[in-house]
């Protein structure tokens, strides 16, 4: 639960509170990261249609009793960690007593009968113009998570990294030799490379293509493990379609135990 929280306060930039009849209030002002990942057309007609805000969605009960209990933490602890503050107050809820759960309930369930009588007066007086910009944003930004998604997999899972060309090992080697950074060394060495004998150009490119080769072997091994532990969306269309001909490979990368790989 508290690593459900971290992720929420992740899409937050700040905790406005107010105090009103011995109550603490809670308003979460979103960052505009996500909006960042939007097609700047899209960002454009979504501001040229003064889309007016939408209604929040109420707090959960476990959300409700980290807004009340956040305040006086920090006051006593202002140093403490956010991380620190979810853990410790976690842990606290975990030994609120159910009576007390039971009116944190009550409350989300009367203010989740306002928040859909709002959201859908909202929805109403929303113009079809409206409706299909908001519609197209929500589209780009999932697609744009599950893009950071994958390459975050990509990265945990260990993918091999493709060799660089004969161009980019040539940039190396001279820069390592003239102790010059590679953007530098492209400035200074700017139409070298095409003037470099084929014989000389033989070298880099017979390089490249060995590496290519232990390369393509790598990737092929960690596509098999991929589609072995369900992640085919990491897979090339190429193998899964080779592996559908072929499947034992997979399979025995499946059924293979750690010390065997």
């Amino acid at each position: 639960m508290a690593g459900q929280l971290l992720k929420t306060i992740n899409f937050m930039n700040g905790w406005v509170l107010s105090n009103a009849s011995s109550r603490i209030n809670l308003t979460v002002l979103q960052i505009q990261a996500p909006i960042r990942t939007l097609k700047v057309e899209t960002r454009e007609k979504l501001k040229a249609l003064k889309i007016p805000e939408k209604p929040k969605r109420p707090l959960s009960p476990y959300l409700q009793f980290i807004t009340e209990k956040r305040p006086a933490l920090l006051k006593d602890n202002p140093k403490m960690k956010l991380t620190e503050v979810i853990k410790l107050l976690s842990t606290e809820w975990k030994s609120v007593s159910d009576e007390k759960k039971e009116k944190y309930k009550e409350k989300y369930q009367k203010n989740w009968e306002v928040y859909n009588q709002e959201i859908a007066k909202y929805n109403a007086n929303l113009s079809e113009e409206q409706k299909q910009a908001m519609h197209a944003a929500t589209t780009e930004k999932r697609k744009d998570k599950q893009k950071r998604n994958l390459t975050k997999l990509i990265k945990e899972t260990e993918k091999p990294k493709r060799p660089v060309g004969p161009y980019l090992l040539y940039l190396k080697e001279q820069s390592l030799a003239k102790n010059m950074s590679q953007k530098d060394l492209m400035a200074s060495l700017k139409g070298q490379w095409a003037a470099l004998p084929e014989a000389e150009k033989k070298k880099y490119q017979d390089e490249y293509v060995k590496e290519n080769e232990k390369y393509n072997v790598l990737l092929r091994s960690w596509e098999e493990k991929m589609i072995a532990e369900g992640h085919k969306d990491l897979v090339r269309a190429k193998t899964l379609q080779e592996i559908e001909v072929r499947p034992s490979r997979i399979l025995n990368v499946k059924k293979s135990k750690p010390s065997d790989q």
